[in-house]
């Protein structure tokens, strides 16, 4: 199966020159230490967070202000992140390198582009599909000290940005919901817009509707048949060509004023940031005498050389640019908001032309009821001309959802009911062993029936409730890797030795980790020093940690220095696109 294996990991504080590096040679890898305070949990989460994800780090590392560099292997391909406090960079060794402001939007999809992650999950804004940031493909393989050990599929910060998010994820995992289910969700949300655009005209149609039956003639139209015809004929066709030149010229007026108004926001924005560039450059040149601007709040030296204060000009020449060609494009449309006020007035003195061909001042007792007549066929035809609109949508939210009751039949096929069973079945085998294998045959699993199940693990004591979760996290590694639903990264667990288990059952716990998960996946354990990891220490890479913490002065210049090769490649590659 493919692989993600860790090669090595550099931190680095500007901000206290302090910096460490450690490497990950072997498949298995046990961070150890005779305390509990000395970073072997950080250490851990360092690595995730290097790659984009959110574990939960106490304040005092946050004080440090970590950049860091990870290197890794994907299917013998050499890659790097390399992560600060504004951005990531994601790169291929001779290869290709990009950075990302954030690590939601594009660097996620890139990043599940490359560990072939097909995951898709609705935002909370407006329900569209898009490809979850990289905790939440880490979920699975990574057991943190504080809440997985009482509740999986938490490990991380800041995942409640999407909603119920976690059955589909689970499914996605355990094989339950394969990628095309997913391209179909895509196609049923493009039809769901369709619906929603149609519902706000139908409902701005039916406004127009009661506008025009508030403001229509009250009074009945006492005519017969034939004169109302005559007249009707006569006037009808001028009239309603002139209704439907009206509602054309109005939507043209409200489209193109909306669009003066965006662009004029546009405008003020760019000389606004151009202005702001201007006194940086002053303050650059004026104010700071040297090539170094220490921040009085951290320390950190930023770079005020002349490349650098050339560059704010630049920018501003840029922003100033782009502001003369929204001045060009919003004199533009203010001429052709302008020619459409004239067809619009033209339109209006045709009307008036037709009141006055058929209401003369000769005839006064009959000028009422002409202007009813006119009234009457205006509002007629307007009605019928909106009505057809109305059955438009009506049709158009017909026929999505036809379409999206096909589609959803098109993904129940995708999984039969048969292949479902086997899923469970197969999981719930690897569940049963697992819990035999561990010793937590106290776990009730009567009402364990899936993966998605992982609440009603109920009963046993404080421990044996922990070694249950275990056998649960084991077991979703296990389906994972018989599915083969991306391609599986280290499985990172911290601290396994959870409610003071007994010797015998930690010496289980260790020997279990090293024979239940399956060969593929490298293994980073974070324990204190003990006699029950004797076997995985004889085989692991050991990284053993002291009260000296994780960084040191030592190391900060070497590997600060390969830091920023990093940050001016990428620099450089993007002048060169």
């Amino acid at each position: 199966m493919r692989n993600l294996t860790f090669q090595r990991l550099v931190l680095i504080s500007d901000s206290k020159r302090l910096a460490n590096q450690f490497t990950f040679p072997k498949r298995l890898n046990l961070i150890t230490g005779k305390d509990n305070s000395i970073g072997k949990s950080t250490l851990a989460k360092s690595l995730l967070w290097s790659l984009g994800c959110e574990p939960i780090f106490d304040q005092e590392w946050k004080s440090n202000d970590i950049k860091s560099i990870l290197y890794f292997t994907l299917n013998n391909k050499e890659y790097f992140t390399c992560r600060g406090s504004h951005s990531i960079i994601l790169g291929a060794i001779d290869g290709t390198t990009k950075r990302y402001i954030n690590v939601t939007g594009e660097y996620s999809k890139d990043f599940s582009d490359l560990i072939n992650f097909r995951m898709k999950l609705p935002n909370r804004t407006d329900g569209t599909l898009e490809t979850p940031p990289p905790a939440y493909y880490y979920l699975p393989f990574y057991i943190d000290q504080i809440k997985s050990w009482s509740s999986p599929w938490d490990s991380f910060e800041n995942l409640g940005q999407y909603a119920n998010w976690k059955t589909p994820l689970i499914k996605y995992f355990t094989g339950f919901l394969k990628p095309e289910h997913f391209d179909i969700e895509e196609t049923i949300y493009e039809f769901g817009i369709i619906k929603k655009e149609s519902v706000v005209k139908i409902e701005k149609f039916n406004n127009a509707v009661d506008v025009i039956a508030d403001n229509s003639a009250v009074s009945p139209i006492a005519l017969d048949n034939e004169e109302f015809n005559r007249i009707q004929e006569e006037i009808n066709t001028e009239l309603q060509e002139l209704i439907s030149y009206q509602i054309s010229l109005y939507d043209a007026q409200a489209t193109i004023t909306s669009n003066i108004y965006d662009l004029e926001r546009q405008y003020e924005l760019a000389t606004s940031s151009a202005n702001e560039l201007e006194e940086d450059y002053k303050f650059a040149v004026e104010s700071i005498p040297t090539d170094n601007l220490e921040c009085p709040l951290c320390g950190t030296l930023h770079d005020n050389s002349l490349p650098n204060r050339a560059l704010l000009l630049s920018e501003k020449d840029s922003l100033l640019e782009e502001a003369n060609s929204i001045t060009s494009k919003i004199a533009e449309l203010k001429l052709s908001l302008a020619e459409l006020n004239e067809d619009a007035q033209f339109a209006t003195n045709e009307i008036e032309r037709i009141n006055k061909k058929y209401i003369t001042d000769d005839n006064t007792s009959e000028k009422g009821l002409i202007a009813q007549v006119i009234n009457t066929i205006s509002t007629e035809n307007v009605s019928r001309n909106i009505q057809v609109k109305i059955d438009n949508e009506d049709l158009k939210i017909s026929k999505a959802n036809s379409s999206i009751t096909e589609l959803k039949k098109d993904q129940r096929k995708i999984l039969s009911t048969k292949d479902k069973e086997e899923l469970n079945s197969a999981f719930m085998s690897k569940l049963l062993g697992n819990i035999e294998a561990l010793g937590s045959t106290g776990i009730n699993l009567n009402k364990v029936k899936s993966p998605t199940d992982y609440k009603q693990l109920l009963g046993g004591g404080a421990a044996e409730a922990a070694r249950g979760l275990l056998a649960y996290q084991l077991s979703v590694l296990q389906q994972i890797h018989g599915v083969k639903t991306c391609i599986v990264p280290p499985f990172v667990i911290d601290t396994p030795n959870q409610q003071e288990q007994a010797g015998h059952r930690y010496e289980t716990i260790i020997k279990e980790l090293m024979r239940s998960v399956p060969l593929d996946y490298q293994i980073i354990l974070c324990a204190m020093e003990n006699d029950a990891l004797n076997k995985f220490k004889h085989d692991a890479n050991v990284i053993e940690l002291n009260s000296n913490r994780l960084l040191n002065a030592s190391q900060y210049d070497s590997l600060s220095a390969e830091y920023k090769d990093i940050q001016l490649a990428v620099r450089g590659n993007s002048e060169d696109d």
